[in-house]
């Protein structure tokens, strides 16, 4: 395996590994069951972990949801 392929391969396994994670810190922001504090406690986590363009379109998404429940 030649160097750029076995860095190919890598870049490609960490965006799989990056986007699992992404879904399981949305998901348990979107859980019902945590409360506030929790949910502060994870937004704070995925500033850590995830890009900033998506920070901002995961609270996009998050607000969105928020104003669907509010209309209900």
């Amino acid at each position: 395996m030649s160097k750029s392929n076995f860095y190919t391969k890598l870049n490609k396994l960490r965006a799989k590994i990056k986007e699992k994670r992404k879904k399981e810190l949305y998901d348990m922001i979107n859980d019902e069951n945590n409360k506030l504090e929790d949910k502060i406690a994870l937004i704070k986590m995925s500033f850590k972990e995830l890009d900033e363009r998506d920070m901002v379109n995961s609270f996009k998404e998050f607000i969105k949801g928020d104003k669907n429940n509010e209309t209900k």
